[in-house]
């Protein structure tokens, strides 16, 4: 099936309406990921024993683990979005080659 004018035009809607929330979903990401560290770190510093044994605790405390569940969540929102603008691209990538080939007189 062809793409049509119309669905190209909703591929650069799209993308035009999501620059603003993707890189929203970028900073989120990597705010999620400096919370995880800082959480992992305050747990580190709090806790008694080794090294080795300091470590394990913060990577299993449960504030941590919140933490990096939000992150993961937010890096998921965040490919899926990433994902659907790449798509889109190729959208409008199909529709302006098809355009050429149309263009050229070749049987699209």
């Amino acid at each position: 099936k062809m793409i049509s004018k119309e669905r190209m035009e909703l591929s650069l809607k799209y993308l035009a309406e999501t620059d603003e929330s993707f890189a929203d979903l970028k900073t989120r990401v990597e705010r999620e990921k400096h919370k995880a560290k800082a959480i992992q770190s305050a747990v580190f510093l709090r806790s008694d024993g080794t090294v080795a044994e300091r470590n394990a605790i913060a990577d299993k405390h449960e504030s941590y683990e919140s933490a990096m569940a939000a992150y993961f969540n937010a890096m998921k929102e965040m490919e899926h979005v990433k994902n659907k603008r790449a798509t889109e691209c190729i959208v409008i990538d199909v529709w302006r080659s098809l355009n050429a080939a149309r263009r050229s007189g070749q049987i699209v």
